[in-house]
């Protein structure tokens, strides 16, 4: 499992103490639920996606927003209907289809969910797995957790790009003029032999994932040491005081008054 969530680059985010980026990320993911208009909730979205694409490139950007993507438009799709009050915006016959309030509703839930996304995705596109275990200890948080925190996040794309790598081979052995003539329902359909395909590979990668463990340390009782330390970043209160500052900024300019 070489997969890893690091992006090459140097952009600011990039010098950032990682201490500051979990303090940072975490106040943002907080604040996308507190009570804040959604122009403020709109502007910050778009401060994530523009931080994003100056730091990991657009192509990265594009590439976790494709990510999301049916996910957000289940939800953006199907979300004003469960709200039936308020002033009716579009109406077949006399049932309303869509409300004003379901539609804000709707867009406030898809601008939580892409910032939550792109703030997390900041953090581990700028930051190397070792640097994200030793910020966490840093924060006092047990081995066993970092461990299992930051192992997930590289297991979880092993498990997406072997399951893209599945469905090329599949679409390969087809003939990809023969992918264009097929229906979204045999598309749909033909899915079920990459799923197995990426279940089967998930369930041979367990013996090398308890591995990884095993030689990791986790399980054994003597005190825990570290190769790497987070020594190079000599800027923590300042990059903490920054982090703390922009939420509390944002909060001030854009809370419901």
């Amino acid at each position: 499992m070489t997969t890893n969530t690091f992006v090459a680059g140097n952009g600011f985010l990039y010098r950032m103490d990682p201490r500051a980026k979990i303090m940072s990320m975490l106040l943002i993911c907080i604040w996308l639920f507190l009570p804040v208009t959604l122009e403020g909730l709109s502007v910050t979205v778009v401060l994530l996606i523009l931080v994003g694409s100056v730091n990991t490139g657009l192509s990265h950007t594009a590439k976790t927003f494709r990510s999301i993507l049916p996910m957000l438009v289940f939800m953006v799709l199907f979300m004003p209907f469960n709200v039936r009050l308020g002033q009716s915006l579009i109406t077949v016959g006399s049932f309303t289809l869509i409300t004003q309030e379901g539609a804000l509703q709707a867009a406030r839930l898809g601008g939580r969910f892409i910032g939550i996304t792109y703030a997390c995705t900041l953090l581990f596109a700028t930051t190397p797995m070792t640097e994200v275990m030793l910020a966490l200890r840093w924060y006092r948080l047990p081995y066993k957790a970092s461990l299992v925190i930051t192992l997930s996040f590289t297991y979880i794309p092993f498990i997406a790009d072997s399951f893209t790598q599945i469905m090329e081979s599949h679409r390969l052995r087809e003939g990809g003029d023969l992918e264009k003539k097929r229906s979204i329902f045999k598309r749909l359909r033909d899915l079920l032999p990459t799923l197995t395909s990426a279940l089967v590979v998930a369930l041979r990668s367990i013996p090398y994932l308890a591995m990884s463990l095993e030689q990791r340390g986790f399980g054994r009782s003597e005190k825990r040491t570290s190769y790497h330390s987070l020594d190079s970043y000599r800027h923590v209160f300042t990059d903490s005081v920054i982090s703390f500052s922009i939420p509390v900024v944002l909060w001030f300019m854009f809370r419901v008054r």
